[in-house]
């Protein structure tokens, strides 16, 4: 025969165990499924073996009422970690959608990484050679030569291109910097639910919050 001890949270079974609390109750093979499984999903089993379900995990079980009741200092705790939780989680995905957007927009997803990373050096050599147009240019030169190009003409496509995405770069930082400070100054979920953003939804780089 199984047993549940009210008093000890435990089962206890008559073939091994060599003795069986005063408080505990006889059960079927299906209640000791059904109470198991009640325990383990952090549930209450009441005097009269009755399964109270948690309403959530800020609540703790009275004996004495034989009820559930809220702790309002847990619940402020877990709703604190949640919602810290959820903002890194929408902190990531802010970055993660700004990024995207400045790869698709700039042509970096379509690109060799090594290509890109020469995208600086390129920068700094057409704002020279636009401040001076004798200013030694050698990654630009080379750059034309491969590509049989007269040099002035690709160092006024990089001073171009340069300045296109400093502006783009600039704008989605302060578009992505402007729903970052939204986001962690969110008090509750609700607020922090309702920052929504989308970059490039329109053509340019854009938020909806």
């Amino acid at each position: 025969m199984i047993y549940y001890s009210q008093a000890q949270h435990t089962f206890f079974d008559d073939q091994i165990h060599d003795s069986v609390p005063d408080d505990a109750q006889a059960i079927t093979a299906e209640q000791h499924r059904q109470l198991l499984d009640a325990l383990n999903y952090g549930h209450a089993i009441a005097e009269d073996l009755t399964v109270h379900p948690r309403p959530s995990p800020a609540h703790q079980w009275q004996p004495e009422s034989q009820s559930w009741k809220l702790d309002p200092a847990r619940a402020a705790v877990l709703a604190a970690e949640q919602l810290a939780q959820a903002k890194t989680a929408k902190l990531a995905a802010l970055n993660a959608a700004a990024q995207a957007y400045i790869d698709r927009a700039a042509g970096i997803d379509q690109l060799p990484d090594f290509e890109v990373r020469t995208w600086t050096l390129q920068a700094l050599e057409a704002k020279a050679w636009a401040a001076d147009n004798s200013a030694a240019t050698p990654t630009l030169d080379t750059i034309a030569a491969a590509r049989s190009i007269p040099p002035d003409i690709l160092k006024q496509k990089a001073l171009a291109k340069a300045l296109a995405y400093e502006q783009l770069t600039a704008t989605v930082v302060g578009l992505r910097q402007a729903i970052e400070t939204r986001i962690k100054q969110a008090a509750d979920m609700a607020e922090l639910e309702a920052i929504e953003f989308a970059f490039g939804t329109g053509g340019d780089a854009e938020a909806e919050t």
